[in-house]
């Protein structure tokens, strides 16, 4: 699945607490040495504010129009100025008169620059990085809730939404996860040639222990294919249909009989109701052809997906579509198909979720969906070689972290 960032409130009640770069736009530069036209040559390092443009940031530097006019279309020989993101720093050389050279980061593994040549015109390179991936382990026991284990333990968290996408195959994280449960898990962190951690790569193991039931799950790319996690014994984690299609706070209504909120009258939830906030993506919870598109009365704005000659799944009351999203067309797991509303019969915003089974809807949380792909053969025995080394390094990584949180459970 596309992972898409867990939403400001996550199960188990996760919360997200505001980044600390997340600082008012007027606050942004103020440590930072603003350029003056008469203070001779200097270097300036601007933030990229909300609404800039490479241009806008130059100019604001103090470069002059001229200068960082020619500047930009330098640059983007080598770089698309689209690509400059909120927060990005740029270091700016000034001369006396003129711009001389701006160079950032574009993404972690390359910086590009655009210099001032001999002749008085600019010239732009992009340069690669030395970085290197720096094997990090990280162990946690659950007190309040999964995430803020997580938190604790270090776990960025793009790293955190990667290990409980893997894990939401087969775990239910409102129902199974309690305090005294734990986590282990083995990360990558990208580090440049001065050690500084400038990014995060991939996960390669992570194990949960579920009421004394450990889980395991390896990174491994099976010949010709793409990277995915399978199990201890060589099966893939992932299934043909997402349980939870929506990073949501919690299931709001289960299936089964109720009492309809609007009607009055008691009758069937043939669904799962997941509250989360408005606009909150939904994604399509496995492969499959978009049958339906269309506002539906009660179901408000409806979408309708076929997985295969058995599977049907269904999406209600989005606040509006995604763009693109109409009949006919083919989705992948995990791709953003709407966003939660509460169109149609609704009280509040949430995603009515159903699964379909040869035209019949069947609960959601129970339904037993086939199994992912077998390694066999020599594919089998390369993934045991590649997780006997994970399970080699995490070993030499987990000792004092381990130790750590057994004296700290103790408190």
């Amino acid at each position: 699945m596309n992972l898409l960032r867990i939403g400001s409130l996550l199960l188990l009640g996760f919360c997200i607490a505001a980044s600390p770069s997340a600082r008012a736009d007027d606050h942004r530069d103020a440590t930072v040495e603003t350029a003056s036209p008469t203070a001779g040559p200097q270097t300036v390092v601007l933030a990229v504010r909300r609404g800039d443009t490479l241009m806008s940031v130059l100019l604001r530097a103090g470069a002059s129009a001229a200068d960082a006019q020619e500047a930009v279309a330098a640059l983007a020989k080598v770089w698309n100025p689209r690509e400059m993101k909120i927060d990005q720093e740029l270091t700016i050389d000034l001369g006396v008169t003129h711009l001389e050279k701006v160079q950032f980061f574009a993404g972690i593994e390359r910086s590009v620059a655009a210099e001032r040549g001999s002749d008085g015109h600019f010239t732009a390179a992009s340069m690669p990085r030395v970085l290197t991936r720096v094997g990090t382990y990280s162990v946690g026991v659950i007190k309040s809730s999964l995430y803020q284990a997580a938190i604790d333990g270090g776990v960025p968290l793009p790293v955190f939404e990667v290990m409980v996408h893997a894990f939401s195959y087969d775990v239910d994280f409102q129902r199974e996860v309690q305090p005294g449960d734990r986590f282990e898990i083995l990360f990558e962190r990208i580090t440049d040639a001065n050690g500084k951690v400038v990014g995060n790569g991939d996960m390669l193991y992570a194990s949960m222990t579920l009421s004394k039931n450990a889980l395991r799950i390896y990174r491994f790319a099976p010949r010709g294919g793409e990277p995915e996690y399978f199990n201890a014994q060589g099966q893939s984690v992932k299934k043909a249909l997402l349980r939870t299609p929506v990073d949501a706070v919690r299931i709001t209504s289960g299936f089964g009989m109720r009492l309809h909120p609007i009607l009055g009258y008691t009758m069937m939830h043939r669904g799962v109701d997941f509250g989360a906030a408005s606009g909150t993506p939904i994604m399509a919870a496995g492969d499959g052809l978009v049958e339906k598109v269309e506002a539906a009365h009660g179901y408000g704005n409806f979408v309708l997906l076929r997985h295969s000659t058995t599977y049907e799944t269904a999406y209600a009351h989005m606040s509006r579509f995604a763009a693109g999203m109409r009949p006919g067309i083919h989705v992948r797991q995990g791709q953003v198909i709407g966003y939660v509303g509460a169109t149609g019969l609704a009280t509040g915003p949430h995603l009515h979720y159903e699964v379909r089974v040869n035209g019949t809807q069947v609960n959601p949380m129970s339904v037993k969906f086939a199994p992912g792909r077998n390694l066999a053969g020599t594919e089998l025995t390369a993934f045991r070689a590649a997780a006997a080394t994970i399970d080699r390094e995490a070993g030499l990584l987990a000792r004092p972290q381990v130790a750590a949180v057994s004296d700290h459970s103790r408190d």
